[in-house]
């Protein structure tokens, strides 16, 4: 598919035309089996009808809450034929987050891994938008729909309505789905992307990468946009097929590369230390893996001395695909690239919006020279809309510098969020939770530096009057209502928190305390449980902790 023309990027349709000219081939690996690109264009179908059956109407907010799994693909697709928007949601999510996403969205159908649908007695009476539940699974004793207490179903029952194809008029500016971002004066937002943004952003993808006809290896969950857009949706355009495992697995990762015989990686940078920690064997460079791809490359040489891999860097947001990258092996050390100057037009400015010189730290901002390419806003904010895209740009809150050749190297963010184990982590979100605890008076996280190059979570707790509490306490409390992404490494209770003229707390001043944030008093959940404050701030070194996307697995292959 290499004529496309912006009009033609409409999900559906694009996996209609490939099944046309591939229905025999391999779209889809996973552990059991493979699928191809007609029977995933059947089911699709399939699905739609179901969908439309059930009372899904086009236009309508379908969340979907489903682990990698075939279904997840099939259900994009049905979504997407019948003119429905797609809401992925984090299958980590629970409670106040779960219920935030599920409301904020204006979701009139949830669909929901069986596992997942024993969170949602506890905020189902708070979603009065919510009318129709439908369950892919059951636990042991099947399907828990008596644990909901509306309309709700087996996703079995959408296979019961036949395949005949739906026949909707969905056209590339329309809404593909709502992708939640991290917030960072407020609760996350759902960026609203349009068929045009998903798709150009995966045929950039094969572009930059050059990777037409190759095999993906993706160990990224799909409810996220690199697994979904870069991953999946790139495969559809390239004709090649999508390896999708159901978590990233050192133990695991190169028998899985040479089974699946893949040439890309879909990645986070996370996942590269643990990687070269692994001890090295005979076998290292005996795999048909390419290219890593992933938000940064300051481990290419590494990977390329030991691995025989390459690692592209590029700047990829939710909200406007890929707006900087380089031709594939043209790439520079810690660099995302030079302008995608078909797509967007790309500057560095200062905070009044004036451009900077080249070698100049300032904020990374960009505008579309194509219609719907971009984000057409955050759901539901218009006013955060409206400050994201002031002066005719979009601010992307993230400091970068510019060299004399045109490539941007990122330098960090200045969004109040947290990069963590290639999650985005909403620091309004996780306070907003630890405040919930009855001996909190109020919280602040920050990221700290961490070993695997992203950063851990601070958290500065200021207790209630009289009230007492252990940092191990507290973890228990996060772990028991956050996704492990979320939850803190470390935890310091102070007296009070810094705060600014305007009464906002003042985080500049806590990451500048100690070292980079930690102090003596700081308590370190990975350190150990003995003598932690005079272990504080030295962590242990090892890498892909239980947290995020990536996850430091020890089970058999």
């Amino acid at each position: 598919m290499r004529k496309e023309t912006l009009e033609s990027f409409v999900l559906g349709d694009v996996l209609r035309a490939r099944a046309e000219t591939h229905r025999a081939m391999t779209f889809l690996k996973f552990r059991d089996g493979d699928i191809t690109y007609g029977e995933v264009d059947a089911m699709a179908d399939r699905m739609a009808r179901g969908l439309a059956e059930t009372g899904v109407a086009p236009g309508d907010h379908v969340a979907v809450m489903l682990p990698n799994c075939p279904d997840i693909v099939y259900l994009i697709f049905a979504l997407a034929r019948l003119g429905a928007v797609a809401v992925p949601i984090n299958v980590d999510y629970r409670g106040e987050l779960l219920r935030h996403v599920l409301d904020s969205s204006d979701s009139t159908t949830l669909i929901v891994d069986g596992p997942y649908a024993e969170r949602l007695p506890e905020v189902m009476q708070r979603l009065p938008g919510l009318g129709r539940v439908i369950v892919r699974t059951g636990g042991p004793d099947g399907v828990p729909l008596h644990l909901l207490g509306r309309s709700a179903m087996a996703m079995s029952a959408l296979l019961d309505h036949g395949d005949e194809a739906l026949t909707v008029e969905v056209g590339f500016a329309d809404l593909q789905a709502i992708m939640y971002t991290s917030g960072t004066t407020g609760p996350s937002k759902g960026a609203m992307v349009p068929h045009g943004l998903a798709l150009t952003c995966a045929l950039d993808s094969l572009d930059f990468l050059d990777r037409w006809g190759k095999t993906i290896y993706c160990p990224l969950p799909l409810f996220h946009a690199a697994g979904l857009w870069d991953g999946m949706m790139s495969a559809l355009l390239g004709g090649g097929a999508i390896a999708v495992v159901e978590r990233f697995s050192a133990s695991r990762f190169w028998d899985d590369v040479r089974r699946f015989d893949a040439q890309v990686c879909m990645s986070v940078f996370s996942m590269i230390p643990i990687l070269l920690n692994q001890p090295p064997t005979p076998h290292d460079k005996d795999h048909p893996l390419e290219t890593f791809y992933m938000g940064k490359s300051v481990l290419d040489e590494p990977l390329r001395e030991r691995f025989g891999v390459r690692s592209a860097e590029t700047y990829t947001s939710t909200e406007a695909g890929i707006a900087t990258a380089s031709p594939y092996g043209e790439w520079r050390l810690g660099s995302c690239g030079t302008a995608h100057e078909e797509r967007f037009e790309v500057a560095v400015v200062d905070e009044w919006d004036r451009e900077v010189g080249d070698g100049e730290p300032g904020e990374l901002v960009l505008r579309p020279k194509q219609p719907f390419v971009i984000t057409t806003g955050y759901y539901g904010t218009p006013e955060a809309t409206v400050e994201c895209f002031r002066n005719m740009w979009f601010h992307t809150g993230d400091r970068v510098w510019r060299d004399d050749d045109g490539y941007f190297y990122f330098l960090d963010r200045m969004k109040d969020a947290i990069r963590r184990r290639g999650e985005n982590i909403s620091a309004f979100d996780l306070e907003c939770e630890v405040n919930l605890h009855p001996s909190v008076l109020e919280s602040a996280a920050i990221g700290v530096p961490s070993e695997l190059e992203d950063e851990d979570i601070k958290l500065s707790v200021v207790l209630q009057p009289g009230a007492g509490l252990a940092p191990e306490e507290l973890v228990a409390f996060c772990q028991e209502r956050l996704p492990r992404s979320m939850v803190p490494r470390y935890v310091e209770f102070v007296d009070g928190l810094p705060r600014t003229p305007t009464d906002k707390v003042a985080k500049y001043r806590l990451r500048a305390e100690g070292e980079a944030g930690i102090t003596q008093a700081t308590w370190d959940r990975e350190a150990g449980q003995a003598d932690q404050a005079g272990q504080a701030g030295r962590g242990t070194g090892q890498a892909g902790r239980d947290a995020g996307l990536v996850e430091r697995e020890a089970d058999p292959a």
